[in-house]
């Protein structure tokens, strides 16, 4: 099975790589990943034994090159795992436990946590694969940044509606810390994975087995109930202690490109860290890996939702400008009645906020192509569906969620456009002009 140094790898062998050998300063990488076309290796870092990794998953090619497929289908290639999960295997060793450290032992400015963004309240471990288990529920991982606060203890974001903050309020409940691992550089299947907003109950590590097409190998924790990759380059092992949400954490650079507020929220105490003997250290780089690790689970997401709703779908897009988040574009062998119940299924994914559909002619790639569908297509009266008081995530300003309490959930409106071909209205009256004789001349014959 592939783990992260094996995509490392072939990201380098696909020239998405450069090793950087120049001795460099924590504080910088970020601002060096920023400018970089290619993900970044720092294998010197001043002031620390690790080397770190940056980049990774930083572009829609590179989780194409994760996955293996071309880069219009990442969502249908990552619904495979969740179509077709595989459970994960418990094993007793692993290399994340070549080095093992607990009680005073534990010091977390022994990695080369960056300083990711100007404004924020400190460094973050953006990178992280988080996972908890609950009695009733089972196991859950999930991506959370935490922001370093001193040498055993992180902040935890547990804002928005996950199922990490469902466990750890049923375990706030009872006044009990919830357990967890969190397990840092592992291979892009798993941070997909956690990244998929799966039903409550079904196992992450079984989808990323999907994509893997063998079982994910986990191994205990130490000190917690957890079970995390044996391959991991790094694990914290910890509990979320039993305050709620009455720690200031951030600000911090959001996914949605904007510097974010601080905020409220509970905080980690590490108890053990284990690793491999040469660990490299995974600094996410917000926002664009956290962009396109949603990508794929948002289009994969978008699919399930069409075949549910029986719509014939051709193309499915996770728009960039939306943090491949927020917005869907879709476009469909569109039947009488079908834009607008295509527009209903994939306005009930998650945190959607915005659906455009169209008809099969138009490629939703092409933003020229889609404003012409949009301009040409649309009636605003009849073609566009507005839904209030549905599920948002605070970071999205319009929302004004500094209004609310310190663990509020906000609410949003959602936006549907039909840009489909209007009933009543022939496809002939769409029909393309074209140019007499275009296939017979050529320009170069002129030059």
């Amino acid at each position: 099975m592939e783990d992260f140094r094996g995509f490392l790898r072939r990201l380098q062998q696909n020239q998405e790589l450069v090793r950087i050998q120049k001795p460099v300063d924590a504080r910088h990488i970020s601002s060096l990943v920023a400018q970089a076309k290619e993900a970044l290796f720092f294998e010197k870092v001043r002031g620390f034994d690790f080397p770190v990794v940056s980049g990774v998953v930083g572009t829609r090619k590179r989780i194409a090159l994760a996955l293996d497929c071309p880069e219009t289908v990442i969502g249908k290639k990552f619904n495979e795992g969740v179509t077709k999960p595989i459970p994960p295997k418990k094993v007793k060793e692993g290399p994340c436990k070549e080095v093992v450290l607990k009680g005073e032992q534990v010091d977390l400015t022994r990695f080369p946590i960056p300083l990711l963004h100007q404004k924020d309240g400190g460094p973050y471990i953006s990178g992280g694969v988080v996972c908890s288990i609950d009695p009733e529920y089972g196991p859950n991982i999930g991506m959370y940044r935490m922001m370093f606060r001193t040498k055993n203890e992180t902040g935890i974001d547990l804002v928005s509606p996950s199922d990490m903050r469902r466990y750890y309020e049923r375990a706030f409940e009872q006044g009990k810390p919830l357990e967890i691992g969190i397990a840092i550089g592992v291979h892009p299947f798993e941070m997909l994975s956690a990244s998929y907003k799966a039903p409550t109950g079904m196992d992450e590590y079984a989808i990323a087995g999907g994509l893997h097409g063998e079982p994910v190998e986990l191994v205990a924790c130490e000190t917690v109930n957890a079970l995390v990759p044996a391959n991991a380059e790094i694990v914290l092992e910890g509990e979320i202690l039993p305050i709620g949400w009455t720690e200031d954490e951030g600000r911090f650079g959001e996914f949605s490109h904007i510097q974010g507020d601080v905020k409220w929220n509970p905080v980690i105490r590490i108890k053990a860290i284990t690793h491999r003997k040469d660990a490299i250290f995974y600094a996410l780089q917000m926002p664009w890996e956290n962009d396109w690790l949603s990508g794929p689970a948002t289009e994969a997401a978008a699919w399930r939702a069409l075949k549910e709703a029986s719509v014939e779908t051709v193309a499915v897009h996770a728009t960039p400008g939306s943090c491949c988040y927020w917005e869907i574009v879709a476009s469909i062998k569109k039947r009488p009645g079908e834009g607008k119940n295509a527009l209903l299924a994939l306005l009930s994914i998650s945190e959607i906020k915005m659906v455009i559909v169209t008809d099969d002619d138009i490629n939703i790639y092409d933003p020229v192509e889609l404003d012409w569908a949009l301009t040409f297509r649309v009636q605003a009266d009849q073609d566009v569906i507005i839904v209030s008081g549905a599920r948002g995530k605070h970071i999205d300003p319009s929302m004004k969620a500094w209004t609310f309490g310190r663990d509020a959930l906000p609410t949003t409106a959602k936006l549907g456009i039909d840009a489909t071909i209007p009933e009543g209205v022939s496809r002939k009256r769409y029909e393309r002009l074209t140019y007499p004789y275009i296939n017979d001349v050529k320009l170069s014959d002129y030059r």
